[in-house]
């Protein structure tokens, strides 16, 4: 396997720091065609994308041992992307690195599918593991693309992502798995699910938003998403956003979320649902002192919010019988007669 090292490691790819540890990284991709590459631990300084092709794996020595930082002069969409055009790739892997985003580059992983897979298909399926990325000025994990359902099969586990610019995790792709991930931060949220048919578990998000703009935990906008076991927690909007038909959440718990003030109830929520065929089954409490205090938020008003219209929902909720400021009540909003909704406490 072709291996990145630091400059005298006598790694048969050394990082030159003037340059950028992705010119040796690239390098070594280049050498390894569909194959591997293994960047030992330390932290390295960046100042363009590492780029991704078909069928290529980029291993660390672990998400804090192996650290990829970008510095001044940057430039690219991203830390680690596709390249450019009409990429037909498949079957990209990145596992055990940090990106270190350093408010310069964009995104930490930008790995977008341009049209149907030449090698590898109809599935691309990306897989991310054990990466942490943080402080980028736009998304921290952004997988998509023009072809229809992006990387489909995608698998995101043991992720995390601290400070996004923009959303934490932006999944516009579909069929997807993510587990074991967190978010800590993200101005526009925590996960946009935005692709069909994704599951999701034993995911969590807090202190998203800016203080300024709502940012949910989870905002579920494609069809037939299924959540188990996830949480939200002081966040500056609602827990989870339900937009997509068809969706399902169970066990999943919202802590103290919410704007909290009075005339922002729609973004203090524990569970907000604005599409039909809808299940939601867990828990919804404001805490004692709870809310994303460091944002100026207050929590939870609201365990369930229902958007005008909503129908064929089930939504069975407990919150705590011991209710603190600024909590309101279980319910804000009315169903159609062929749902069935419940919230205890």
């Amino acid at each position: 396997m072709p291996w990145v090292g630091p400059a005298d490691s006598g790694a048969p790819f050394e990082v030159d720091p003037t340059v950028g540890a992705q010119a040796a990284i690239n390098a070594a991709l280049a050498a390894a065609g569909q194959g591997a590459v293994f960047v030992a631990g330390g932290t390295y300084p960046v100042k363009g994308p590492v780029v991704l092709g078909d069928r290529q794996t980029l291993i660390g020595a672990g998400p804090v041992s192996t650290v990829l930082r970008a510095v001044s002069g940057f430039s690219g969409t991203g830390m680690i992307t596709t390249p450019s055009g009409a990429f037909t790739g498949a079957r990209m892997c990145v596992r055990d690195i940090g990106l270190e985003a350093s408010g310069i580059a964009g995104y930490g992983v930008n790995l977008q599918i341009g049209a149907k897979p030449t090698t590898y298909g109809p599935d691309p399926a990306p897989w991310l593991s054990r990466v942490f990325v943080s402080n980028t000025v736009s998304d921290g994990i952004y997988l998509g693309g023009a072809y229809s359902g992006g990387e489909r099969e995608l698998k995101v586990t043991d992720c995390r992502v601290e400070n996004a610019g923009g959303w934490a995790y932006n999944i516009e792709s579909s069929d997807g798995f993510i587990g074991g991930c967190s978010a800590q931060g993200g101005k526009a949220g925590g996960y946009l699910i935005a692709g069909g048919n994704t599951k999701m578990w034993g995911c969590k998000a807090y202190g998203t938003g800016n203080g300024s703009a709502p940012g949910p935990a989870f905002r579920l906008s494609s069809a037939r998403a299924t959540v188990v076991g996830c949480e939200a927690q002081d966040t500056w909007g609602c827990g989870f956003e339900v937009t997509g038909r068809g969706s399902s959440l169970a066990g999943c718990t919202a802590d103290s979320t919410g704007i909290g003030t009075t005339g922002n109830d729609r973004y203090s929520a524990g569970f907000y649902i604005g599409s039909s065929a809808v299940n939601v089954q867990g828990c919804a409490y404001q805490r004692a002192g709870g809310g994303a205090s460091w944002l100026g938020a207050t929590g939870m008003r609201w365990s369930l919010y229902l958007a005008s219209g909503v129908d064929y929902v089930m939504a069975q909720l407990v919150s705590d019988p011991n209710r603190p400021s600024p909590y309101q009540g279980g319910v804000n909003g009315t169903v159609g007669a062929h749902s069935s909704v419940t919230v205890l406490g």
